[in-house]
Order: structure tokens, then C-alpha cells, then sequence
């Protein structure tokens, strides 16, 4: 009986190895999970400068639709103080004249031109 007693008293408390490894497996899941915070936080970052060029492409496409047609040609152009907390962001317009028809295809360029949106129109003369 005083076996028992010594074995069970044993085999109820934790032992220092034991509180070590548990450190250390709980440590490696905290650096993975802060890990997966940084790559997340960067794609929100291109998500919102992706969402601020697709609406300045609109702009720039609604600029296109309201010239007149002998007023739509190639520019290459920044946006300047128009937005001075996105100060990375430029315009590119490329017109092709194809007679009565023009292609206009507009780019916006992000993060030092490594990122764009781009779109395609066609706008005819009537």
C-alpha cells in the first residue's frame, strides 16, 4: 500500500521537462499565428490601394465618356496634390485612332509602377 501511495504522488505532479516543452510548442504556435497578422495586414494594404486605383479608373473611364471625341488622346500624367495621402498613384491613358473609332485604354499605376488597373473602350464619333 505505501507503493500505491508513492507511485500515485509521482505520477501527480508536473515535472519541469514537461512545463519546458509545453513552453515551447505554445511559443512556436504564437510565432506562427503573429506570422499569418503580418501577411494578412500586408494584403489588406494591396486590397485597399487595389479598391482607391479601380475608382480612380472609373474616374478616369467617365472622363473618357463625357470629352468630346477630338479631345480624348494619350496621357501619362501623376495625380499631384488631387490625392496627397496616396501620393503613389499615376495615371497612363494610350489612344489608339482607328478613324472614326478610338480604343482608349487606361491604366493606374501603384507602389512605384510595380501594381496597376487597367480597362479598355472603345469610344466612336457620331
Amino acid at each position: 500500500m505505501n507503493v500505491k501511495r508513492v507511485m500515485r504522488k509521482w505520477q501527480a505532479g508536473v515535472s519541469l521537462l514537461e512545463v519546458l516543452v509545453t513552453i515551447l510548442i505554445v511559443t512556436g504556435g504564437l510565432v506562427v499565428v503573429m506570422g499569418s497578422f503580418v501577411g494578412v495586414a500586408k494584403s489588406n494594404r494591396y486590397v485597399e490601394k487595389m479598391e482607391t486605383a479601380n475608382n480612380l479608373l472609373r474616374l478616369e473611364l467617365e472622363t473618357v465618356r463625357n470629352d468630346r471625341f477630338a479631345d480624348i488622346v494619350s496621357a501619362d500624367s501623376d495625380y499631384g496634390n488631387a490625392y496627397s495621402d496616396q501620393p503613389d498613384f499615376r495615371k497612363r491613358v494610350v489612344v489608339t485612332d482607328l478613324g472614326n473609332i478610338k480604343r482608349v485604354t487606361v491604366q493606374i499605376l501603384f507602389d512605384s509602377d510595380k501594381h496597376l488597373a487597367e480597362a479598355t473602350t472603345m469610344v466612336a464619333q457620331l
